[in-house]
């Protein structure tokens, strides 16, 4: 019985634990107008989350715009918000996280960026407008651009992501702070386009920990555009702050799990090149994809799925490890499931 009890506590205490911050698609909000005095979103020094309004005469307050962005098992929205140089530092607040772990999301599409690492553009905060707990840069890299973090105040390192990413693209950028007792000791950690279905990838985009640690009472973020020098141009949308991964993404979060009442697969012989997958429906036109657990693409196939057993060719994965198998069908439902080999 006392073990009962032990685990209904700790279910229980997992269950309030995960639990979405806040959330904004941006799409109930009229479009061309200021974002500014729209839903929670201010650019009001005096208010949590607001930062000023432009520095100098320039293209003035950011925008919603009428401009559509989405990311697999994420999220879709039929609104976004410019970011501008020179625009106004709009943000709001949300619930208060003074341990543990937070997670802060949106989707993100530049179209410019300069060649300054010193300005960043996004800013979470701690009970302050100016009290920063971590930021994102971007700059320039291979005819795209890398984002960057740092944690803390100003002239901390900054941890730059390796991959290239591509201009005009909506990307999803996914943080975790991480509060610990020390001064020094929190940590960011920065995702950059996951397989989100999959959970908290294994190995970070970029992450850091150096420099002391402005947190205690995470409450706030906004979009810093109210500068020239190092803003970039372009959209954000999707925005989502969370307790857990989970709970970021803006669909039900049964849709971002692998229908097991629809599919199931059977992985004991895909060190030799077959994966067996049974089904309850015809998918005629289906694709097949397979991912390492850092997001690696290494199989895909176009497939006629069968009612029933179904037996496919797939390349080899003779190396142990979480694999992530993922079916698109002729109507564009997509599935996944994470598969052990041994």
């Amino acid at each position: 019985m006392k073990k009962l009890l032990l685990l209904i506590t700790i279910l229980l205490s997992s269950f309030l634990q995960a639990q979405n911050l806040f959330q904004d698609t941006f799409n109930s909000y009229t479009t061309g107008v200021d974002l500014s005095g729209q839903g929670s979103w201010t650019n009001n020094s005096s208010l949590p989350g607001g930062a000023g309004t432009a520095s100098n005469s320039g293209p003035g307050a950011t925008k919603v715009v009428s401009t559509s962005m989405t990311y697999l098992n994420y999220g879709t929205s039929i609104n976004s918000c410019d970011i501008k140089i020179n625009s106004d530092a709009t943000g709001r607040a949300f619930t208060p996280v003074t341990t543990g772990d937070i997670f802060v999301s949106f989707v993100l599409n530049l179209a410019t960026v300069q060649a300054n690492n010193n300005s960043d553009f996004f800013r979470v905060l701690s009970a302050d407008n100016f009290n920063t707990s971590f930021r994102l840069y971007a700059i320039p890299s291979g005819g795209g651009f890398v984002l960057g973090t740092a944690k803390g105040a100003n002239g901390n390192a900054i941890s730059f992501t390796t991959t290239v990413l591509n201009l005009n693209v909506d990307h999803l950028v996914v943080f975790k702070y991480s509060q610990f007792s020390g001064t020094n000791d929190d940590v960011v950690s920065l995702y950059v386009d996951p397989i989100y279905a999959s959970g908290i990838p294994a190995i970070a985009s970029a992450t850091t920990s150096t420099g002391n640690d402005q947190a205690g009472n995470v409450d706030r973020l906004n979009f810093r555009q109210n500068w020239t020098n190092g803003m970039p141009t372009g959209r954000h949308g999707l925005t989502s702050v969370a307790r857990t991964w989970e709970e970021l993404t803006f669909l039900p979060l049964a849709l971002t799990n692998f229908n097991t009442t629809t599919f199931s697969v059977i992985a004991t012989s895909l060190k030799q090149g077959s994966l067996a997958i049974k089904s309850n429906l015809d998918f005629k036109n289906a694709s097949l994809s397979i991912y390492d657990f850092q997001g690696r693409k290494i199989h895909k196939s176009n497939v006629a799925i069968n009612a029933g057993s179904n037996d496919f060719n797939v390349t080899p994965i003779l190396n142990s490890g979480i694999y992530i198998v993922e079916i698109t069908t002729d109507n564009n439902q997509k599935f996944t499931q994470k598969i052990a080999i041994n």
